[in-house]
This record gives structure tokens, C-alpha cells and sequence, in this order.
């Protein structure tokens, strides 16, 4: 190995130090934008430089040793993180290029997204709860970014609030076990959880769950989602879907998988928590007049999939944690792709018409054929739709369930259902935007999206083809994280 597991960590934090600086000393912002771009593709690259040998950095932090770690948990997540934040940065080069204070803007992204590398590279309990507050903050910001319209202040002040009480639980979780334990080293600790007191094991998993719960927007932990997607800039929608949701789960898992030998079960909850997100999601999405909210709705019923199979996985181990696991990592790097992409486009139609209102978007995919065409792949997908990339995720995931037997073919039959159920709002969507012949006096008035916008798009929709025709492209990220799962936690 010749490069450290803290570089593509390092070098986003520097990135966004300098961007800043850069945004308030030059006047054009693309080239803001661009300096930006060009720190995430060096973090990429040294992510693929750490794959798959992967690596161990230990330091000392106020008398506690304390580590990253490059595992295949690692550069899977931070892989996804990195590759959504190039797609997006690229995209809000030409969509924010008239908004103040872009500098602020790339910066806080950056650091978003190191912060969700660094929950994957988490080797303590310490570690994981600092990189998930340092991908949490940033977040609050750029959901407020207009600043100048009270929504999305509103919007922000919500998701803070919430997200802080779910902070200060799962850190009320994480101090019952070192107060039990006297230890954080996640390589260590299942040995010394196995005689904590049963109900203070079950506190703690309780705890653990409800806070990072809240980011990873299960119900009923929901609450802020709708209006924090539906009010922040669409390239920032795209990355709260696609990255710090699912970096959320991720942060909850290894936070799990260490209680494992206490007896708590908490797969259990898990799959029930999975099971209601995926139906309060679908069923609230179906009655959405507004294209970013119906989006915020159904990223909701996708992270109850995901949850599901975590849950499925944690509970069925020994028998379907192989699948369960594949399908669960899959489905969080399809997500960021088909709802990164479906938000792209429901920012271009946004920049086009001024509005996401559905009834207003009438016959805009005839006049923008592209996002038109895109959005429907992307739709599509998320509903699971074969050949397409949201329908191989969900097959592992009904492969782990049929594994299991028992409940989890019970869990199985009502992912299949949701799927059917999220056609019910993707098809009128679709209908609306592609084939209405009723077209909005909007849409007459609206101009082809600019080259900047139409480049991530057309790229996502590749990924959300090729990723569906050859599961092995994205399997090749996905497997390795899978073996680190099934070898840490089968050894526990």
C-alpha cells in the first residue's frame, strides 16, 4: 500500500479550505466550481489507489488511540460519496452559476463528502459519531443556501433540530457502551459487549438506532425529509438522497454489529422500522402535486428497502446475511444514481419552467427531450422495473429474503408489493412529462437545459442502464464491502 487511508479524507478538507478561499478571492464562479471538481477527482483516485489491499492509520487523540481503517466497507461507501459528488458538482457548475457565495457552497459540499468517507473509514465508535457529525453540519447549511426565500430556512432550521436530537441519542448509545466497556475499537469491542447488562445492551441499540435513525429518515423519524428536498438547491436533494442516507445506515450498521453478541436482535426492529418506511413512503408519494416532494417521498420507501435488508441480514446471518448484505450495499449506490439523477432532472425542468409543481410541467419532456427521456430511465429503475439497475438490487434483496424463510418471505412479498405501489405515482409522473399532449403554457416558454446540466444526466442514466445489464460493474465495489460484513460480523 503506498498511500494513506486518511489522503482522500485530507485532501477534501484542504479542498474545501482553498475553494473557499478561492470563491471570495476570483470573480467567476464556474472556475469555483471547477477547483472544486478537480479535489473530489483526486480524492477518487486515491480511494481506487486504496482498492482492494485497502489500510490502517492509527493516532492519538487526547490520550486515545484511535484509527481509520481502508476496508471494503470503506471505499465502497466512499466511492459512492465521491462519484455522486462529481456528477453533482458538475451539474450545479452551470445550475448555481448565478447564485452568491459559491465559494461557501463547494466548500461545505466537499466537506460533506468527506465526512461520509470517513464514517466508512471509522475504525472507533469515536471516529464514526465525529465524521458523522462533520457530514451532518455541512448539510444543514446547503439545504438553507437560498437563503433569500424562508422555505428552505424553514426547511433547514427542521432538519437541524432533528438531526442534533438524533445525534445527541446515538451518542447516548456509543457512551453506554464505553461506560460498559471502557473500550471504542470496533476490531475489539464484541468481545467486551458480550457481558454487558442485557437491558443496557438493548438501551444502547435503542439509542443507536433512533439517532442515526433520524438521518437515514425512517418512520416515523421522517419529518424534516419532504421539506428539506423539496426546499434545497436540486444538486443538494440528489446528494441527501444518494449520499448521507445511506451513509446514515452504513454509520447504524457498524454501530449494530458490534452488539451482536449481547442477544439484543436488532434486526428485528430494523426489518419492522423497513417494512413501515417503505409503505408510509409509497403511499405518501402517491398523493404528491410537487415532482421534488414526490422524490423526497420515495427516497423514504427506498431507505425502508435498505433498512429492511440490514435487518434481514443482522437477524438471518448465517443464511441470507450474503444476499441480504449485496442487495442492501447495491441498492444504496443504485439509489444514488437513478434518485441523484431523477432530482438532476427535476432541477433542470425547475431552471426551464421556474416551478416543480407536476401540473405545470406538462409536455416538458416533448420540449426538453432529454430530461424527459432521462427522467423516465430513472423512474422507471426506482421502480423496479427489469432491466434496469433498481431491479437487480431489489432481486438480492428478495433473494436474502427467500433465504431466510419464514418472515423474510413475509418481507420479500411486501417489498414486491411497494415496488407495484410506486408505479402508481412514477407512471402519471411520467405521463405528465413525456406524452401529455395538454402541454402548460410554462412549458411552451421553456428552453433546452445547457450542456453543464445534460452531461451528469446523460452519464447516470449509462450508470443506471449498464449497472442493471452488468450487475458485475457495480458488483466489483459491492462484493468486497459484502465479504468485510459477513467476515466481521460471522466472527463476532
Amino acid at each position: 500500500m503506498d498511500i494513506s487511508p486518511a489522503a482522500p479524507i485530507i485532501t477534501l478538507f484542504i479542498g474545501a479550505l482553498l475553494t473557499y478561499l478561492f470563491g471570495r478571492t476570483y470573480p467567476k464562479p464556474k472556475f469555483t466550481g471547477l477547483a472544486s471538481l478537480l479535489f473530489l477527482v483526486i480524492a477518487l483516485v486515491e480511494l481506487l489507489k486504496l482498492y482492494p489491499e485497502g489500510g490502517r492509520v492509527t493516532y492519538s487523540l487526547w490520550g486515545t488511540q484511535t484509527f481509520l481503517e481502508a476496508n471494503g466497507l470503506a471505499i465502497f461507501l466512499g466511492v459512492v460519496a465521491v462519484g455522486l459528488g462529481i456528477l453533482v458538482l458538475t451539474y450545479d457548475v452551470s445550475h448555481m452559476k448565478d447564485s452568491p457565495g459559491l465559494g461557501r457552497y463547494y466548500a461545505l459540499i466537499l466537506l460533506m463528502v468527506a465526512g461520509a468517507i470517513g464514517i466508512g473509514f471509522a475504525g472507533d465508535l469515536f471516529n464514526l459519531f465525529v465524521f458523522f457529525e462533520v457530514m451532518a453540519i455541512p448539510s444543514y447549511a446547503l439545504v438553507a443556501f437560498r437563503k433569500e426565500k424562508w422555505e428552505p430556512v424553514e426547511a433547514a432550521v427542521k432538519y437541524t433540530i432533528m438531526s442534533i436530537s438524533g445525534s445527541l441519542l446515538a451518542l447516548g448509545g456509543i457512551s453506554i457502551i464505553f461506560m460498559y466497556t471502557g473500550n471504542l475499537d470496533l476490531n475489539t469491542l464484541a468481545q467486551s459487549v458480550a457481558n454487558m447488562d442485557p437491558g443496557m445492551a438493548i438501551a444502547a441499540a435503542g439509542l443507536i438506532i433512533v439517532g442515526f435513525g433520524v438521518k437515514v429518515a425512517i418512520v416515523p423519524l421522517h419529518m424534516w425529509l419532504p421539506d428539506a428536498y423539496q426546499a434545497a438547491p436540486s444538486g443538494i436533494s440528489a446528494l441527501l438522497s444518494g449520499i448521507t442516507s445511506g451513509a446514515g445506515a452504513i454509520a447504524m450498521l457498524k454501530a449494530l454489529t458490534i452488539l451482536i453478541p449481547t442477544g439484543t436482535h436488532p434486526g428485528v426492529v430494523l426489518i419492522i422500522f423497513g417494512i413501515i418506511s417503505m409503505f408510509v413512503g409509497n403511499f405518501m408519494a402517491l398523493v404528491q402535486k410537487d415532482l421534488k416532494r414526490m422524490l423526497a417521498y420515495s427516497s423514504i420507501a427506498h431507505m425502508g428497502y435498505v433498512v429492511m435488508a440490514i435487518g434481514l441480514a443482522l437477524n438471518y446471518l448465517p443464511i441470507a446475511g450474503e444476499y441480504a448484505f449485496r442487495g442492501a450495499f447495491f441498492h444504496i449506490m443504485n439509489h444514488a444514481v437513478m434518485k441523484g439523477g431523477a432530482f438532476l432532472c427535476a432541477g433542470a425542468i425547475l431552471q426551464s419552467i421556474g416551478t416543480s409543481d407536476l401540473h405545470e410541467m406538462r409536455g416538458i419532456g416533448r420540449k426538453n427531450v432529454l430530461v424527459g427521456v432521462a427522467f423516465a430511465f430513472f423512474a422507471l429503475a426506482l421502480a423496479g422495473v427489469p432491466p434496469l439497475n433498481g431491479f437487480i438490487s431489489k432481486f438480492f434483496i428478495c433473494k436474502g429474503g427467500v433465504d431466510a424463510g419464514g418472515w423474510g418471505i413475509v418481507a420479500m412479498s411486501l417489498l414486491i408489493l411497494n415496488s407495484a405501489i410506486s408505479l402508481g405515482y412514477y407512471l402519471p409522473a411520467l405521463n405528465t412529462i413525456l406524452f401529455s399532449r395538454d402541454i402548460s403554457e410554462k412549458t411552451k416558454l421553456a428552453k433546452p437545459s445547457p450542456i453543464w446540466i445534460s452531461i451528469p444526466i446523460v452519464i447516470m442514466v449509462i450508470l443506471t442502464v449498464s449497472l442493471g445489464v452488468y450487475p458485475e460493474f457495480g458488483l466489483k465495489i459491492v462484493n468486497p464491502a459484502v465479504q468485510y460484513l459477513m467476515s466481521f460480523a460471522g466472527g463476532l
